[in-house]
């Protein structure tokens, strides 16, 4: 694999977790008050930090999102797994991957076998620069949940990183697949789709595979390009030559082109169920 290709491709992937600053030292929490609604019933309490939690992380409010989500699991119900997803979100954010794996860890004693914490545990197993148990990680989201897409287009992302082009193509079709993008897709395209017809229903996260099937693409296709110019040498075309250089500064270009792009995807659990 190309390495200027596969730097840049993992300053993509990580850097979404340098984007925020840490204001507080997390593992070094103070005794937190969780005095909302103190004599209603677990599931009223847990409901309003989550809500309350949300919406810091929303805010940006990390700290206190962290808090309120730390509430849940200290005083209200230190069994609910949602809280421990969202609060190893936040430590992942702001890099504290230790006490993310702690969470997601915890999450998955308390619900065996959860395709969202193998997944998100995934995620930080690669922004450490662990594939190989990243990749495991993926593998058993997929297998306990076949239908798991964004399981795949994680993996693919990891066999991409690894020059595994064929294994990502193969991945991100599946979740292609899976997902029935390519029937919507051909729903919107339709010359004869009426004006007034209802807009498909579809989950735009799983859209992603189309944008990491193109970036493999052109990651493949600079492989190709480089090896025509090993073996060429001065010899080589220049009009291939050109062609090459300019697909690498394309391809370079477009993936600095936002700051907080991170082609790995998580699932967030909310809620219960």
């Amino acid at each position: 694999m190309n390495k200027r290709l596969c730097v840049v491709m993992l300053l993509v992937l990580v850097l979404a977790l340098g984007s925020q600053v840490a204001l507080a030292q997390d593992g070094d929490e103070e005794e937190l008050v969780c005095d909302a609604f103190p004599s209603a019933a677990t599931d009223v309490r847990t409901s309003y930090y989550m809500g309350e939690g949300i919406g810091y992380f929303a805010s940006g409010q990390l700290t206190a999102a962290r808090d309120s989500f730390s509430c849940i699991i200290q005083q209200v119900d230190p069994g609910y797994v949602p809280a421990y997803m969202s609060r190893a979100a936040i430590y992942t954010e702001r890099r504290s991957f230790e006490l993310a794996l702690e969470d997601y860890n915890r999450a998955l004693e308390l619900r065996s076998g959860y395709p969202p914490a193998y997944n998100n545990r995934g995620i930080v197993y690669a922004a450490q620069g662990e594939y190989e148990l990243a990749l495991a990680d993926f593998n058993e989201a997929i297998t306990r949940d076949s239908g798991f897409v964004i399981g795949y287009i994680n993996r693919a992302v990891i066999y991409a990183i690894q020059g595994e082009y064929g294994l990502a193509i193969a991945d991100l079709d599946q979740a292609l697949a899976v997902s029935g993008l390519p029937g919507v897709v051909e729903d919107l395209t339709d010359p004869d789709r009426p004006d007034d017809a209802e807009p498909p229903v579809y989950n735009a996260d799983h859209a992603r595979a189309y944008a990491i099937l193109g970036i493999v693409y052109s990651m493949q296709a600079q492989d190709n390009y480089e090896n025509y110019l090993l073996l060429t040498g001065s010899q080589a075309d220049r009009r291939i030559q050109s062609a090459a250089g300019a697909l690498e500064s394309r391809f370079s270009f477009d993936l600095r082109l936002d700051d907080g792009t991170w082609l790995f995807t998580a699932a967030f659990s909310i809620v219960e169920g």
